[in-house]
């Protein structure tokens, strides 16, 4: 009886990290998903008129907070219209003050905590690069510390923009 108890315990405790350490999709950003209209998005953002050029973007009037950092937001769409699809969402911070740095690292914990270990982490001189791939989407962290700060996550659909989602 206590052989069986005890395996039982053991096979409780070998998944108990596989549950504690499920790795979110990733599906968007926030409220905004991928294959979501323009309209759709107006809904939940309250977004800028198209930018211009050739690139359907439009950029949040408000930009969002992370670790106490305000960051930009750009939405990017397949097409210029009320029916074009999100495939993209870019935030990107610059920073002057280059004291405190430790905020930059806390964001990369949040991300590893919410998607798990990164598919690949690169350091070229002041930028580093962490990128997560998953079965909807993929992610990227660059950070650069130089004369300013810059901070820039990149959620992208895997259904890139060429082709329609």
């Amino acid at each position: 009886m206590r052989f069986v108890r005890s395996l039982i315990i053991i096979c409780i405790l070998s998944l108990a990290p596989l549950q504690t350490s499920a790795e979110s999709d990733i599906t968007g950003w926030g409220k905004a998903k991928w294959g979501m209209t323009h309209s759709t998005v107006k809904k939940y953002f309250d977004i800028n008129p198209w930018e211009p050029g050739s690139t359907p973007t439009c950029k949040a009037k408000k930009k969002t907070r992370i670790w106490g950092r305000d960051f930009a937001v750009a939405f990017y769409f397949d097409e210029r219209s009320a029916d074009g699809k999100l495939y993209k969402v870019v935030l990107v911070h610059f920073d002057n003050d280059l004291r405190d740095n430790d905020w930059l690292n806390s964001i990369k914990d949040m991300l590893v905590e919410k998607y798990g270990t990164p598919e690949s982490f690169s350091v070229r001189e002041k930028m580093k690069t962490s990128h997560w791939i998953s079965s909807e989407g993929q992610l990227k962290l660059t950070t650069v510390t130089g004369r300013t700060v810059m901070c820039a996550l990149e959620y992208v659909a895997m259904n890139t923009e060429g082709k329609k989602l």
